[in-house]
């Protein structure tokens, strides 16, 4: 595993992918809480009972008898796409987790419910719901637990995909090498799955296209970070090229950007100012350890390569004025002179 720079890994924290599974909870969140607030991208993708447009509804015909048909094998979907129980106690359990207000509470019910209803028709929904109420607790090892049942379930899941590729993140900046080889892998199926993801019932469009942006960006974030532990600098920073366009305030990956520019053969001089950018954005948010760290790193990368410390100054303020990458900035960056070769012995 190529191994980050102290400063590299310090910049993604437990709290900053608690923050985004929560951000990513979306409507399954709001059902939980009983709160609406549509500006919120939706993670549960439809099925909360039984108010939430698309949600299953118990069949007009008998239920039948779950020892005649195994859970599920009775389910069907109407003419409109709503989802039909038909099992009457299937149903009434399902709709009954609508009812509880505590998150942790309700995550373990939606469990149940699909321990006791595996191959039910909502069995994807309920653990959609049961992520979000998880996310809502905050515990993140049940989150990721979660998603991966889901994925068993509907193994092309994007939501489920996305936040198992934001924690495996984390944990791989840390060292663990089964989650850089899990994030590797399920970072591939997102951006699979992603590009022809379909907007789910009952969330709106600006929400979908809110969701829809920032799945993308973990894909290529994470494609990125893969590239750069495999050591493919060009990989790396095509990827973070584009996880940049969609984010360019994500200090995680211009950090990670300018060490895939500047480990490169040759090195592109462009990372000097993703350098300087990400210290002050560091400097900025009071992450002064993060700072000290990737200056250390950057800052003799600069000297090395120019010769000297003089014009550093100048791209750290230079950092200051500009958020983007100015035009040309590498063509300003001159290299030190190289030592002519020993001469030939005669």
């Amino acid at each position: 595993m190529f191994r980050l720079k102290a400063a590299g890994r310090m910049v993604c924290s437990a709290g900053s992918v608690l923050a985004l599974m929560i951000w990513f909870c979306g409507f399954g969140c709001r059902a939980a809480s009983g709160q609406e607030n549509s500006s919120q991208p939706n993670a549960s993708a439809q099925g909360n009972p039984p108010a939430q447009s698309g949600a299953p509804a118990p069949s007009s015909q008998p239920a039948e008898s779950n020892a005649a048909n195994p859970a599920g094998a009775s389910d069907q979907v109407d003419a409109s796409g709503k989802k039909i129980i038909r099992d009457e106690a299937e149903y009434k359990a399902y709709v009954a987790t609508a009812g509880i207000q505590d998150p942790k509470e309700r995550a373990e019910a939606l469990e149940s419910f699909v321990q006791q209803y595996p191959k039910s028709i909502v069995a994807a929904d309920a653990l959609e719901q049961a992520m979000s109420a998880w996310q809502t607790v905050g515990d993140t090892v049940k989150v990721l637990e979660v998603a991966k049942e889901l994925l068993q379930t509907d193994s092309g899941n994007v939501r489920a995909l996305a936040i198992i590729v934001a924690l495996d993140r984390l944990s791989a900046s840390q060292g663990d090498a089964a989650a850089l080889d899990e994030l590797c892998l399920y970072s591939t199926a997102g951006m699979r799955e992603i590009a022809t993801w379909q907007k789910p019932a009952g969330m709106a469009d600006a929400d979908f296209a809110a969701l829809s942006r920032h799945m993308t960006n973990i894909f290529n974030s994470a494609a990125g970070y893969c590239a750069l532990q495999q050591q493919n600098f060009l990989q790396a920073r095509d990827w973070y090229g584009r996880a940049l366009q969609i984010d360019p305030t994500d200090l995680q990956n211009i950090y990670q950007l300018a060490i895939a520019d500047l480990e490169m053969t040759p090195i592109d001089a462009n990372g000097f100012w993703y350098c300087a950018r990400a210290i002050e954005m560091a400097k900025s948010s009071s992450r002064a350890q993060a700072a000290a760290g990737m200056e250390s790193y950057c800052k003799p990368k600069y000297e090395t390569y120019h010769g000297s410390a003089e014009g550093w100054d100048a791209i750290v303020s230079l950092s200051i004025a500009q958020s983007a990458l100015p035009a040309d900035f590498a063509k300003g960056i001159t290299a030190a002179p190289t030592a002519p070769p020993p001469p030939a012995r005669k």
